[in-house]
């Protein structure tokens, strides 16, 4: 299994880049955007997407869960959820 390594800076105070952090993090573990709808989807299926303009997301599990997350859920939090989506026990 190829490991996977994360910097996650902070933004500078005042910055906004929604969940940009989010996005570019998975797609570093091989999800890809869609680009109709601006999701990210895994080949698993899992997919994860930006509901609104608070930052508010949501994860379809493959297995039929779906996880939502507040705006302000740490970006370490969503990233291990979509990451822990993407493997079957």
């Amino acid at each position: 299994m190829t490991e996977l390594h994360l910097i996650i800076s902070r933004p500078t105070p005042g910055d906004w880049h929604g969940r940009l952090d989010v996005g570019e993090a998975l797609e570093a573990a091989g999800w890809t955007t869609d680009p109709t709808s601006g999701a990210l989807r895994h080949p698993s299926g899992a997919v994860w997407v930006v509901v609104n303009d608070a930052d508010d997301s949501g994860l379809d599990c493959p297995n039929g869960t779906v996880v939502e997350f507040p705006g302000s859920t740490p970006t370490v939090v969503i990233v291990a959820a979509c990451l822990a989506a993407t493997h079957t026990p």
